[in-house]
């Protein structure tokens, strides 16, 4: 079984959501993740799914529930050898369990629930306590009193006996211990009187006592005889000693040592070179790349331009087109306003346009890497001081400019405030254009009138030379907000101000010049560390012993009329009026509704305007653009060839490469020959000295006398003694084949966990064993250099390690009986430090080459060298 995919509903924290883990791996998966944030609440859940009862309403369910009440409900998503099934359970209020395969429902309540105990099978029930380790838990067994943990541990101990029954086949153990029991013991009685528990002759004993004499006599042999034969010793060794000197005196022989040791020496120079050498191209490589990543960054930025300009043309010709179609209208509604009230004569229409251009582009000159170390060092660190020169200067440059993108859009925000109020200022009001042919001006209470538009917010008079006075009254609508106009204009001026700039031109430059100045140094630091990683004086002084080491080696009035006739004029003039008057305000009413539509059509054409002159003063000449993109493109190609033809270098001096450390070993050897050569020609020559001494010492003593009686005596004493160790062997052995046999009944028994938990307890402990007690089934020691040491001495660290190795070496064995289950690990290995966690992190990858592990933790970053798949939980309401 591996577990695919996990989802709560309405469980503890995740009240009124539904929490979930995708995806989940066939090795690995770390759920990392902050105190509280509710790792174990997913354990729990796991562990009610699969071993508590959709009806039952134990503490355990109870605890799933959130404080807001609800039913919890949790899904799994598993996966067997015979497809992938969907198990469901929801608990307290409509209580079920459901069973699902691709969607379809196969099971539902108590066949849902006897289908889990099938799937899991009878030699699974409670792997919470074998192979599910719940957050807090040290051991292998919960260590409390109480009847709940009395009943875990009998479960536990029922499972691990069905494993290992299944695995190694049924055997007495107890039986066949009781039987042994008295045999064993009897066997015991009788070896201690004459031997120890080792085997050994026991103090005071009759074989002791018979040893004793034996042993004295062999001594005083053992001293006779090692006198006799020290003298023939001797005179044999110095003949040796004599040949071995004449072989270490030979001129033929230490020649051949030196010229060895030069070899060596010249091989282990000749591999520094060639390392210094790859060094030096692998400096070249890394250095191309940047100039390759670099340009590619400038035609990215070069393209995204030239889209928005594009981008900002296409708009403004559609903000055009729609302004010319509401400035036709407006002026065809100006011009019937103008006949009727004799007030307008012209639509105003008026259109501006300012271009700008600015062209900031910057290449980024990078220096050819050299073919001599001498000269690559100059030129970096010629490089290098431009380049602090360059940053100093830049930065300098950079803290004079105060804009930032955000005032830039305050102050463009604030502009574009000010244009809209003055736009609806001016259609609300009545303007009147005013156009000369001749040296007659209109004029009003200022004077003459200039020629253009002049917007009327007011009733005013006008003077109109040869003719008379006009009075112009703008109706109760004219007027508009002008406190407003002035105060978005007071406002623009301090957005720009913000900005340092005087127009929004201007603080679009410093913007774009202060972004160009930000990425110069960014670009200028990276370069710099790359070029000088060590600081400059470093620099120069590589350049320095660069350079000793090169030279060592080589931008008019009415007439009068009858009084009726006026009267009859002025009648019919009224008449004319009344009726003016009313097409004239017919007329006003359309020509205000097209101003203003007229002014909404401006305002977006300005704004798309607005867009086009800011791209066009980011892009610069479109032409220099479109230049400046091939030439990057060029330059990139040039780059990625000198880049390839680095990596190809680079390639080659590797494959070419000696072996350095080789090199370096033979050097080492020939060294330790020829010095241990010599320390062996004056340890011979002392030796020589003091054998001569020793044989004309003993050449002078007689002993074969003493040593034929010790003989005699010998034998008499032996005799006795091989009397009682023949006794004691046959105990012993028959000792040793009760034991053997109650041991080979253990190995066959215990067999396949030891082969399953001894490699991965060499991960820790290298050459460790554990012992496993014939009660528990479980470890409760551990043997280490020799010594045994009882699991609850050892530290929380260790004991926490092999509990885990325990339950991983189970996991194995539970899947060699077909019955694979996930290993789910809740903040386990919380007392390991930090060697040994990581030794238990391969462990645990070792063993998750064919198990699925489940690591639940908070510590995030002792776990993040774990590696393995990282869960992701994706939380939403339900």
């Amino acid at each position: 079984m591996k577990i695919r995919a996990i989802e709560l509903t309405n469980i503890r924290r995740f009240a009124g959501q539904t929490a979930r883990i995708d995806d989940i791996g066939d090795g690995v998966t770390v759920l990392s993740e902050p105190n509280e944030f509710g790792k174990s609440t997913f354990f729990d859940a796991l562990h009610a799914l699969f071993f508590e009862r959709h009806r039952g309403a134990k503490a355990v369910v109870k605890a799933l529930q959130p404080h807001s009440g609800g039913a919890p409900e949790v899904a799994v998503e598993i996966e067997l050898s015979d497809g992938r099934f969907r198990i469901e359970k929801r608990w307290l209020s409509r209580a079920t369990a459901r069973i699902l395969r691709d969607g379809r429902l196969i099971a539902q309540d108590d066949e849902a629930e006897a289908w889990i105990e099938a799937m899991i099978g009878v030699g699974l029930a409670g792997p919470s306590g074998l192979l599910w380790v719940r957050q807090g838990i040290l051991g292998l067994e919960p260590e409390g009193s109480s009847a709940s943990d009395r009943n875990e541990r009998e479960k536990a101990l029922g499972a691990r006996r069905d494993l290992l029954s299944s695995v190694a086949g049924e055997i007495d153990m107890m039986t066949g211990g009781r039987r042994l029991d008295s045999v064993v013991a009897q066997v015991g009685d009788a070896l201690s009187r004459l031997a120890t528990a080792t085997g050994k002759p026991k103090a005071g004993g009759e074989w002791q006592r018979a040893e004793a004499e034996a042993e004295a006599l062999r001594q005083s042999q053992v001293e006779l005889s090692d006198k006799a034969a020290r003298l023939s010793g001797d005179l044999a060794r110095r003949a040796e000693v004599q040949r071995d000197l004449r072989d270490l005196d030979d001129p033929q022989a230490d020649e051949q040592r030196r010229q060895a040791l030069d070899q060596a020496r010249q091989a282990q120079a000749a591999a520094a070179a060639h390392a210094e050498k790859l060094a030096e191209a692998q400096r070249a490589l890394k250095l191309a790349a940047m100039t390759e990543e670099n340009t590619q960054g400038q035609i990215r930025r070069l393209q995204d331009l030239s889209e928005r300009v594009a981008r900002a043309q296409a708009d403004m010709v559609q903000a055009g087109e729609a302004a010319t179609r509401h400035e036709t209208r407006a002026e065809d509604l100006a011009s019937a306003d103008a006949t009727a009230a004799a007030a307008m004569n012209k639509a105003q229409a008026e259109t501006r346009a300012v271009a700008a251009r600015m062209a900031l582009a910057q290449r980024a000159q990078l220096a050819q890497a050299a073919r001599r170390q001498a000269d690559q060092l100059a030129r970096s660190l010629t490089r290098a001081e431009a380049l602090r020169a360059t940053l100093e200067s830049d930065r300098a440059a950079r803290g004079l400019l105060i804009v930032t993108p955000k005032a830039l859009a305050a102050a463009e925000e604030a502009r574009d405030r000010h244009e809209q109020l003055n736009a609806q200022l001016t259609a609300a009001n009545v303007s009147i254009t005013l156009t000369y042919d001749g040296a007659a001006r209109v004029g009003d209470a200022s004077g003459p009138l200039s020629a253009g538009q002049h917007v009327l917010t007011r009733t005013r008079d006008f003077d109109l030379p040869g003719i008379g006075t006009m009075r112009i009254q703008p109706g109760q609508g004219a007027g508009g907000d002008q406190d407003g106009v002035t105060k978005a204009a007071r406002h623009l001026d301090a957005c720009l101000s913000a900005c340092g700039a005087r127009t929004l031109n201007e603080a679009r430059h410093k913007l774009t010049e202060a972004q160009r100045l930000d990425q110069a140094v960014q670009g200028a630091t990276r370069m710099l560390a790359e070029l000088a990683p060590d600081g400059l004086d470093a620099l120069r002084q590589a350049h320095a012993r660069a350079s000793a080491d090169a030279q060592n080696g080589a931008d008019a009035e009415a007439p009068p009329e009858d009084q009726a006739a006026l009267d009859a004029q002025m009648a019919a003039a009224t008449q004319a009026e009344g009726a003016a008057r009313d097409a004239a305000t017919q007329a006003h009413a359309a020509f205000r509704a097209a101003s203003e539509a007229r002014a909404v059509a401006r305002a977006t054409l300005a704004s798309a305007s607005r867009i086009l002159e800011a791209a066009l003063a980011e892009a610069g000449d479109m032409a220099a653009l479109s230049s400046g993109l091939h030439e990057l493109g060029q330059e990139l190609t040039a780059h990625q060839a000198r880049k390839a033809e680095a990596q190809a270098h680079c390639q080659a001096l590797e494959r070419s490469a000696p072996d350095q450390g080789m090199a370096a070993a033979q050097l080492k050897r020939m060294e330790s020959v020829v010095a241990q050569a010599q320390e062996r020609r004056t340890a011979l020559r002392e030796e020589f000295a003091t054998l001569n001494g020793s044989i004309g010492t003993m050449a002078e003593q007689g002993i074969e006398e003493q040593l034929d009686e010790v003989q005699g005596r010998l034998v008499a004493a032996q005799a006795r003694a091989a009397r009682y160790e023949t006794e004691v062997k046959a105990l012993i052995r028959l000792r040793t084949a009760l034991e053997d046999a109650r041991r080979n009944a253990r190995e066959t028994y215990f067999g396949p966990v030891m082969r399953e938990l001894e490699p991965l307890l060499a991960v820790l402990h290298a050459g460790a064993s554990v012992r496993i007690d014939d009660q528990t089934l479980l470890p409760v020691a551990l043997t280490r250099d020799g010594q045994s040491e009882p699991l609850e001495i050892l530290s929380g660290g260790t004991r926490e390690q092999i509990a885990i190795l325990t339950r991983l070496a189970f996991a194995r064995l539970f899947a060699r009986t077909g019955m694979a289950v996930p290993v789910i690990l809740d903040d386990a290995l919380v007392h390991s430090d930090d060697d040994r966690i990581e030794a238990m992190f391969t462990a645990l990858h070792h063993v998750a080459r064919d198990q699925q592990i489940i690591v639940l933790t908070c510590r995030q970053r002792a776990f993040a060298a774990l590696g393995g798949d990282k869960a992701r939980v994706r939380i939403a309401a339900t």
